[in-house]
């Protein structure tokens, strides 16, 4: 949980919900139950604005960080020194980004800079989220507390999706197919993730986590079931909107 850096689970305390032993169904229904209609616009919502609200705001991400954390300080506790000229070129590549759509405003029109450049960037901005949403949300994924967790559970911590079939592999290089492999060795070329995925599950065997369900299903039901962790315990997986856990630590944790 500590050392998450994005997706970190909402504890029970954090929703304000009561302490295990004296919960109620109608406490979880109070707070967590949501019409369809609302959890779809929520679910749109965080299709839409979660990336540019991390990148600015940190929402989902670490809450032990500073307030203010953000992306574009160049000496924000997210960066290390050796980065922060790359973060300052950055933010000048932005600026200039920013300027010209303004210039593009005033020669084309708003209306049509927003529709050559503003849905197709909210487009990529929606498989962004939903790909790195589903990568580390999921009811299986264990999140670990600091004093169980290592940088070999961390890493196994996520999923590997066949997103959209042979169009994500083509289309996304593979980014959602061999994810986990990415965990472990960051700077591993794409076109080699398939090749390795197969030496990394016959090396960790079980703690291998993979999901053929369709994506789009997959964020409903994820969205749905996955709400929030407790506040005690080393080893956490989430719980849905009734306070009920799919899988258990095996452990004693």
């Amino acid at each position: 949980m500590e050392r998450d850096e994005v997706y970190v689970p909402k504890t029970r305390s954090s929703l304000g919900l009561p302490d295990k032993e004296k919960a109620a169904p109608l406490d979880y229904a109070e707070l967590l139950g949501d019409t369809p209609i609302y959890t779809l616009f929520m679910l749109t919502r965080q299709q839409l604005l979660a990336f540019p609200a991390y990148l600015l705001f940190n929402v989902s991400g670490q809450p032990n960080y500073p307030r203010w954390t953000n992306h574009f300080d160049p000496n924000s506790i997210l960066f290390m020194d050796s980065q922060r000229n790359a973060v300052i070129m950055s933010n000048l590549g932005i600026g200039s980004v920013i300027l010209f759509l303004r210039h593009a405003c005033s020669v084309h029109g708003f209306s049509e800079v927003v529709k050559y450049y503003g849905i197709p960037w909210l487009l990529v901005t929606h498989w962004f989220i939903m790909i790195t949403y589903l990568h580390h949300t999921d009811p299986v994924v264990p999140h670990y507390r600091g004093k169980v967790w290592n940088a070999q559970r961390g890493a196994a911590a996520t999923v590997d999706r066949p997103f959209l079939g042979w169009q994500g592999r083509f289309f996304l290089h593979d980014v959602a197919h061999y994810h986990v492999i990415h965990h472990f060795f960051p700077k591993l070329p794409f076109y080699n993730g398939e090749e390795a995925t197969k030496h990394l599950k016959a090396f960790i065997g079980e703690h291998y986590i993979s999901s053929d369900k369709p994506a789009f299903r997959a964020l409903w039901e994820n969205y749905n079931d996955c709400q929030f962790v407790e506040d005690s315990g080393d080893v956490l997986f989430y719980r849905d909107r009734k306070g009920r856990a799919v899988r258990r630590p095996s452990g004693p944790f």
